[in-house]
């Protein structure tokens, strides 16, 4: 059952009610479009810097995920602020504030563990199953009904109701459905099962899997209209209107690529195939890139993490760019994070890695977390975007483009 939180904020809250913005629509527009070019290969005069502010914007992650006054007003100072801050690039967005990896558990009955720090995430408190019968007994889930999952889809109505049509909505994170049998299961089990009883996973896989279907109908129900979305994830980045899913899959950096292809790959590419395309994720290492990039269903690229996957990105070069385009006509997308806890010279440094690495062959396009808790000031934020814009400027110039189709 979805309670309210102990040690809710005391910042100042703003109502729940529709909200104006000082945004430009012609801007957040450029801002699309540019993400769409650099989607098709087609030159760019920079390679779009994505920076993200949160998650805590003044409340603290136990409240915003437990308390909905915390979590819109979290959402208001989010927006507000990078409109101040962000020069260009930036896509207003707001979603409802929760990691996938637990929701689809907790929907079966999973119990959440609430360490005493109101800016740790939660965990799984104990295994739901674990004995290998007990996928067998797990119940059928609906997203309307169990675990936090109708407070998350009355967050999306208020989010389409309160937040301009300009402000675009993040949808409910699909993590993979090995990776969701993975956090229902006793971890050791969960690796012997994968030999000793591979029916059983693939039922707990196949249960998974259509509870995540139900999952996003329901959102999309919720929100009306497919483009309001800026992706079917709850990761806060604009993806064009034939990629919107970003199926996250960590469980792909702990398997090999076998296992990844018999137990994973054919129920994320269902969630693919539902909902109409998009990348990825796993922040690495990237075991089963070569199985990255394909048709059918269409997945255009990776999500990942450089903490991860450095050591790889000479693969991901030939995978997402020469061996998909001898394959496919077509190169791929890669979307890279850097991790809030990293120094802000150390992400422009890193983006200075990814374009020596991967030009003139594949963008990559950084997606940088940045503290909100006053550790960094309005101008730093603004010269970390425009010293990235520099890395970005050069980046582009060094990249092989596509003829425009325009």
């Amino acid at each position: 059952m979805w309670t309210k939180g102990a040690g809710v904020s005391e910042a100042e809250r703003i109502e729940i009610e529709p909200q104006v913005f000082d945004l430009d629509p012609g801007t957040v527009e450029t801002a699309k479009e540019t993400m769409r070019r650099v989607w098709r290969y087609e030159e760019v005069d920079h390679i779009p810097i994505l920076i993200d502010l949160g998650p805590e914007c003044g409340e603290s992650i136990v409240a915003a995920l437990r308390d909905r006054g915390a979590w819109f007003a979290s959402s208001v100072r989010r927006i507000e602020r990078s409109l101040r801050v962000l020069p260009d690039d930036y896509v207003p967005w707001v979603g409802p504030p929760w990691a996938g990896f637990f929701a689809v558990p907790a929907m079966f009955g999973a119990a959440l563990w609430w360490e005493d720090d109101p800016n740790a995430w939660p965990a799984i408190r104990d295994p739901l199953v674990k004995e290998v019968g007990g996928l067998y007994e797990l119940p059928a889930a609906d997203p309307h009904r169990d675990g936090f999952m109708p407070e998350v889809l009355a967050r999306l109505g208020i989010a389409r109701d309160c937040f301009p049509a300009d402000v675009c909505i993040c949808g409910v994170d699909m993590t993979s459905p090995l990776g969701d049998v993975l956090n229902l299961m006793d971890q050791t089990l969960f690796f012997v099962s994968l030999k000793r009883h591979p029916e059983a996973v693939h039922h707990a896989c196949e249960l998974v899997t259509e509870t995540q279907i139900a999952v996003q109908e329901a959102a999309l129900e919720v929100v009306g209209e497919r483009e309001r979305f800026a992706a079917l994830s709850l990761w806060p980045i604009w993806r064009p209107e034939h990629a919107k899913v970003l199926v996250s899959d960590d469980v792909a950096g702990i398997v090999g690529p076998v296992v990844w292809e018999r137990f994973d790959k054919p129920y994320a590419d269902r969630l693919t195939a539902r909902f109409g395309g998009g990348l990825t994720h796993n922040c690495g290492p990237q075991h089963s890139s070569r199985l990255l990039m394909q048709d059918d269903p269409p997945t255009y690229g990776l999500n990942c993490s450089l903490r991860y996957s450095r050591d790889d990105l000479a693969t991901l070069r030939q995978e997402l760019g020469r061996r998909a385009e001898e394959r496919l006509g077509r190169r791929g997308h890669l979307e890279v994070m850097f991790e809030r806890h990293l120094p802000l010279a150390d992400m422009v440094a890193g983006f200075r890695e990814l374009a020596a690495a991967l030009a003139p062959d594949v963008v990559a396009v950084p997606y940088c977390q940045l503290p909100a808790d006053g550790s960094l000031g309005d101008e730093e934020i603004t010269s970390f975007y425009r010293a990235m814009r520099a890395v970005g400027e050069d980046y582009a110039a060094r990249m092989r483009w596509s003829r425009s189709c325009a």
